[in-house]
């Protein structure tokens, strides 16, 4: 075996040391990632704390059945849905408040006035459903304003206009206007528009800006949050 002199063996490890030191100086350290954390979703029986004064669970009675559902599914028997309807923009008023569940047949009963045919609608549809029966039983040209604020104990909140695609999400702690909208996706693309129309207990109340809502309003289940497409 052939001995290599300590002279060269010393040249070597000088050598490799030095190509160690210089691929750190070419190759910087990756930068370490900043922690974020996610928002945390609803838990059952909160939505006293999001609606105070409202009864804590989803149920029309002790059959009332515990059924899987997600803000972006269809409705189909046994999802139970807390609502309110309100007539009229200016001075609005509140003509239904319940909980009512989907029946086998694909029916929300709306006490005496009807049903709503929501069976495999997502909640968009199935609130124009739920504003139509209410129109039709009132025969008059005030705009109805329906405010799904839980389905299954999950509380929502629904965004339309100027976005993406309309649609509910489940509303979490903390939650501010403009998180609302970017887990929606956001506006159109394209928009210059920046106002914003925020529903509440069938009154309207505009900002210029997602900022100025952000500042001004926290966002509460039921609420429909409406991105102008003209200002």
């Amino acid at each position: 075996m052939m001995r290599v002199p300590p002279a060269l063996l010393l040249a070597t490890t000088s050598l490799v040391l030095c190509s160690c030191g210089m691929m750190k100086r070419l190759v910087p350290p990756m930068p370490k990632l900043p922690k974020i954390g996610m928002p945390s979703l609803p838990s059952r029986n909160t939505v006293a704390k999001f609606v105070p004064g409202m009864s804590e669970t989803d149920k029309v009675d002790s059959e009332d059945p515990d059924v899987p559902f997600t803000s972006r599914g269809t409705l189909g028997f046994g999802h139970t849905v807390r609502l309110e309807v309100y007539e009229g923009t200016r001075s609005p008023d509140r003509i239904y408040r319940g909980i009512v569940m989907v029946n086998t047949q694909g029916l929300l009963p709306l006490g005496d006035v009807g049903t709503a045919r929501v069976g495999g609608l997502h909640l968009p549809k199935a609130a124009d459903a739920i504003a139509t029966v209410f129109r039709l039983a009132g025969r008059n040209t005030r705009e109805i304003t329906v405010q799904i604020i839980s389905v299954e104990n999950t509380p929502l909140l629904s965004l339309n206009g100027d976005i993406q695609e309309p649609e509910f999400i489940p509303i979490f702690d903390r939650m501010s206007v403009r998180q609302a909208v970017t887990v929606a996706g956001g506006r159109r693309a394209g928009s210059t528009s920046r106002g914003v129309y925020i529903s509440r207990q069938g009154q309207r109340h505009f900002f210029t800006s997602l900022e100025g809502a952000d500042r001004n309003w926290k966002p509460q289940a039921g609420d429909i949050i409406t991105l102008s497409p003209d200002i």
